[in-house]
């Protein structure tokens, strides 16, 4: 057992040094990294669409299965399916959105998930 403290509540609890996956008991937050591969800081140009709407956006990080993206615009919800280009990276497909939040302003964070 070790004692941990929260990075996102900073409450202090005791895990595991087996646990792996684990959660912070009071706020629920992740405290290990759940992708299978890893990130890469990479500033790109994204293109993607949506019901007819082309919207611009930069890459924060990449990786073979999706990126950090940021853009002004429109606020999307979790599990749109979007069509993006990384120019640079040679991609084209669609992705999914894991999760959006509202940044300062009209900037927007959002996590990609390419399908």
């Amino acid at each position: 057992m070790s004692l941990r403290i929260c990075p996102e509540c900073t409450k202090a609890f005791f895990m595991s040094l087996l646990d792996s996956h684990a959660r912070c008991p009071h706020c629920g937050v992740f405290l290990a990294d759940r992708r299978c591969s890893k990130r890469e800081r990479k500033v790109r140009q994204v293109t993607f669409s949506f019901s007819g709407c082309v919207q611009r956006a930069k890459t924060t990080d990449f990786s073979g299965h999706g990126a950090g993206i940021v853009f002004a615009g429109k606020y999307l919800e979790k599990g749109t399916v979007i069509d993006v280009t990384i120019s640079g990276l040679i991609i084209k497909k669609p992705a999914r959105m894991v999760w959006s939040k509202q940044g300062s302003g009209s900037l927007i964070s959002a996590g990609i998930e390419l399908l």
